[in-house]
């Protein structure tokens, strides 16, 4: 959810490949817990989601992790960074990100969505906006930028391999978070279990990043989240959307801000985060940090992104 893509194909067949060019990163309830598998009998409810089909698997978590309706999204994030290298572990920071966007169906195995994505990078320990940070193992004091990616658009599929050309925007931090390069990323949706009367469903990200100056190291960016949402909201034909939760866990290589070198290794994030039914119900410490530093996007997300659409 977050340092991505920002931003999570459905085919019954192989999926396809998609080469883009454009500016981003990128059931009937069951008593107890039941694991959802190949050799599970289906779980359907009359006239609701039949969710062993791909085809209702992906508006299944599109239902918790974005919308059927074309209405704003807003999801939060709250997290914990830590440096690894060599079978050492430091913390690092803490990460605090929303993301605002809006969905739209493009063909029964594939949702588009417009995404802005803002992250805060705050003090380990007590939550503190940071503008300073000392890399663990190197030793060294980095500047630590700003971090807001989109409006872009991202997609959502059962299955979907996408290859896509990145160049930051020179009037943005992108560059501190990677060069210009082309991206691969590899998305899948994955059934989990059905536990207390909620259903899980995990959402996999893995990018893979080559920069188009030969000199600089490869990059990767894995993502594993894991939505949770009472079954039968997410059953109920008249809702579009539904209150949900997540879990989230991610590797990334070091970022060019971090100015690490050849010292080997990368970071390892964990966190969660819920739905936002308005921009009020944003943590406050969000709330404040974006008010300091992205004001626009408080006052009209929607106009944030109607600027990308049009």
């Amino acid at each position: 959810m977050t340092n991505v893509k920002p931003p999570l194909l459905s085919l019954p067949q192989a999926a396809p490949n998609v080469s883009t060019t454009r500016r981003r990163l990128c059931q009937s309830l069951l008593a107890g817990a039941a694991l959802i598998g190949p050799g599970m009998p289906p779980l359907k409810a009359s006239g609701t989601l039949d969710l062993s089909s791909d085809h209702d698997l992906l508006r299944a978590l599109v239902k918790m992790r974005g919308s059927l309706d074309t209405g704003l999204v807003i999801g939060w994030l709250r997290a914990k960074r830590f440096a690894v290298s060599q079978g050492r572990i430091e913390p690092l920071c803490g990460f605090l990100a929303a993301v605002f966007s809006r969905f739209r169906q493009v063909s029964e195995e594939l949702f588009e969505a417009v995404v802005l994505e803002i992250t805060h990078y705050t003090d380990f320990e007590t939550g503190a906006l940071l503008d300073r940070l000392v890399m663990p193992f190197a030793g060294h004091t980095v500047e630590v930028p700003a971090f807001r990616f989109g409006p872009a658009s991202t997609r959502y599929a059962v299955r979907l391999d996408e290859e896509e050309e990145f160049e930051p925007d020179p009037d943005s931090t992108q560059g501190a978070f990677s060069p210009a390069a082309s991206i691969l990323m590899t998305k899948s949706i994955h059934r989990e279990r059905i536990h207390a009367g909620s259903l899980y469903l995990r959402h996999e990200e893995h990018g893979r990043v080559k920069p188009k100056d030969s000199d600089l190291p490869g990059m990767f960016y894995k993502e594993s989240t894991v939505w949770s949402a009472p079954l039968d909201e997410v059953l109920d034909p008249s809702l579009t959307r539904v209150d949900a939760r997540v879990n989230y866990s991610a590797m990334t290589s070091w970022r060019p801000w971090m100015h690490m070198g050849d010292v080997p290794g990368h970071t390892a994030s964990n966190g969660f985060g819920v739905r936002a039914r308005s921009v009020a119900d944003l943590p406050d410490d969000f709330l404040r940090y974006t008010r300091e530093l992205h004001p626009d996007v408080l006052q009209d997300p929607e106009a944030v992104l109607d600027a990308f659409e049009g």
